[in-house]
């Protein structure tokens, strides 16, 4: 039977061992699942999962009935919730899951009890004053916060925006810290026959994002025939399960095209790993995969950024160079295109950006003048030293 009161939404066990919560909102039954798997390892882990979605119900309810009266936290939830449950998403999962941790660890604890309709300015101000993250850190806060008033507004929950005229502490730009390429070409000479050595190669000399790299396929994204990749595709970890997410942005060009020698690179990487690979394996098809045994005892499964960031340290350290971002290497591949004359429009396309103003940042192009663009970088890394 339901342990709920009528009116504040029910928790029932089903027969398949799953916790359905059900709550009305706006004149419709609105349903929650615990799986059956959580309830049987766990029963009072799987009870608290449930009155956690039963809770998130009843602020998506409570916003429907009486918008303006909420807390400022209830109506945050119930913000969260509907992206949530769009069912075109209108945001990556992955900043959802980034809104999620601001709203709860930064913006309920300090002004979450707060009425919608009470908010002011003065509160947010003292919050941001009160925050001790980084400027950048402190503006992302307050960007999260504003996004969630812009919809109270719309849907005239609000009259204007209170988040709107507060004072930020400034922002000093950081412009990455790219390779010479002399670095460039120490990095690369000191990783052969590296197991990761052929994705810093791939990195400068295509520009892609590590998410990016990560989630290449051999054989939807790699044309080593023809020298081309194409990210079509990044690697995401989301509540600690492995999935797949649009690249961050579509390239105009069908495949990036790559020097010879990371053609050479890769299809020596393709055997070693095919050598390397046994049979209890996990398949996932990947050009990137560890051998090493996870926390679940499974190989060839795909690699955590941190554990790329402490191999690249590793290099970067063998190299005698200074220790980088990954990302870094992004603003390598801008900038020694740049340096070595290779056109903007070029370069804008082999990174996916869209304005010149972050092509800038960094450092419609035909495949012609990309391979030309991608010969000339890898000559350059070949005869720097």
């Amino acid at each position: 039977m339901p342990d709920m009161a009528y009116g504040d939404g029910t928790i029932t066990k089903r027969p398949d061992g799953r916790l359905q919560v059900m709550v009305t909102v706006d004149g419709k039954r609105r349903y929650r699942m615990v799986a059956a798997k959580l309830v049987k390892a766990d029963p009072k882990e799987g009870k608290r999962q449930a009155e956690k979605l039963k809770r998130e119900l009843l602020a998506l309810r409570d916003a429907a009935v009486n918008p303006s009266a909420q807390t400022l936290g209830d109506y945050l939830e119930a913000w969260i919730v509907s992206m949530r449950d769009a069912k075109r998403s209108r945001i990556r999962p992955r900043t959802l899951d980034h809104y999620r941790l601001i709203v709860d660890r930064h913006i309920k604890p300090a002004l979450g009890s707060i009425r919608l309709d009470r908010l002011t300015e003065r509160h947010i101000q003292a919050w941001i004053d009160g925050d001790g993250g980084s400027p950048r850190t402190i503006d992302h806060h307050r960007a999260v916060l504003r996004r969630a008033l812009n919809v109270a507004v719309r849907q005239r929950v609000l009259l204007r925006n209170p988040a709107l005229a507060i004072d930020l502490p400034p922002i000093v730009e950081f412009r990455g810290d790219p390779l010479s390429l002399d670095e460039a070409s120490r990095l690369l000479e000191a990783s052969v026959g590296d197991r990761l050595g052929v994705l810093w190669r791939l990195a400068i000399d295509t520009g892609f994002r590590l998410s990016e790299l990560l989630g290449l396929g051999w054989e939807d994204d790699v044309d080593l025939p023809a020298g081309t990749v194409t990210p079509n595709r990044q690697l995401v970890r989301r509540r600690g399960q492995w999935g797949y997410g649009p690249p961050k942005v579509a390239r105009e060009l069908l495949g990036v095209a790559i020097a010879a020698d990371t053609v050479a690179a890769l299809r020596a990487h393709k055997v070693r790993q095919a050598d390397e690979r046994e049979a209890d394996w996990k398949y996932w098809g990947l050009v990137f995969i560890s051998p090493d045994r996870n926390r679940d005892g499974d190989r060839g499964m795909p690699y955590h950024e941190a554990a790329v960031l402490r191999a690249f340290h590793a290099a970067c350290d063998a190299a005698g160079i200074r220790r980088r971002r990954i990302h870094d290497l992004r603003g390598t591949t801008a900038t020694l295109m740049r340096e070595l004359g290779v056109a903007e429009d070029v370069r804008m396309s082999r990174l996916g950006h869209t304005t010149k103003a972050m092509a800038r940042h960094y450092g419609q192009a035909g495949s012609a003048l990309d391979r030309r663009a991608a010969d000339t970088l890898g000559e350059a890394l070949r005869t720097a030293n």
